[in-house]
């Protein structure tokens, strides 16, 4: 087993910089789509911590012993732990790649953690990663002010309501319900359908049971 450190740096790579509220730290991306994975990571509720490039391995591939090491190791809340890599869809129809995975598999699986191929056709699926990638916008506000207070026993009453409604009701633009009701959803206080209504229009809006 050994560690591949991205945070020291390479004129060679490209390195995309994560916050992660979650886990409380930058996590150290080598490609776009690794970026974006953290985005589903993030506001993924089965998931306790994820971070980028663990701890890497070796593993048999014709008479060869290479080295391996996942894009990301997922750990979840009830105790199971997964190794990601991810790939654009266009590059696995590779014979030579899809022989090197099964290899890679069966060694991860040896180590008692399974590995997961993810393309970019199941991380860039919209409106859900704009949706998160928009409240993340928002992650860096903490604790809760008297209008977001307010908005929340708002809310309760209404059981659903419309953003544009809130701002309304209170006289805020757009964006000031925005800040403040996006803040709310990332806290957990607030949900909307983020698999189907788009955050930057006008979607519907309530508290949790």
């Amino acid at each position: 087993m050994y560690i591949r450190n991205l945070r020291k740096p390479s004129p060679n790579k490209n390195v995309f910089k994560f916050a992660s509220t979650k886990i409380s730290d930058v996590i150290m991306c080598e490609s776009t789509l690794e970026f974006d994975a953290c985005f589903h990571h993030e506001y993924n509720d089965a998931i306790k911590s994820y971070g980028s490039q663990p701890q890497g391995f070796k593993y048999q591939f014709r008479g060869k012993t290479l080295p391996y090491t996942p894009d990301t190791l997922i750990e979840y809340f009830d105790g199971v732990e997964k190794f990601h890599e991810y790939k654009p869809y266009s590059k696995i129809s590779s014979p030579l790649f899809r022989e090197k995975f099964v290899a890679r598999r069966e060694a991860s699986l040896a180590l008692g953690c399974n590995l997961i191929l993810v393309t970019d056709k199941q991380i860039r699926v919209n409106p859900i990663l704009n949706n998160f990638k928009l409240l993340h916008r928002y992650s860096g506000v903490y604790g809760l002010n008297a209008i977001q207070n307010e908005l929340l026993e708002t809310i309760q009453k209404s059981g659903v309501i419309k953003l544009n409604d809130v701002s309304s009701q209170f006289g805020l633009t757009i964006g000031e319900a925005r800040s403040f009701l996006y803040a709310l959803i990332h806290k957990g206080f607030v949900k909307a359908d983020l698999g189907r209504e788009d955050l930057s229009a006008n979607p519907n809006l309530w508290c949790p049971s």
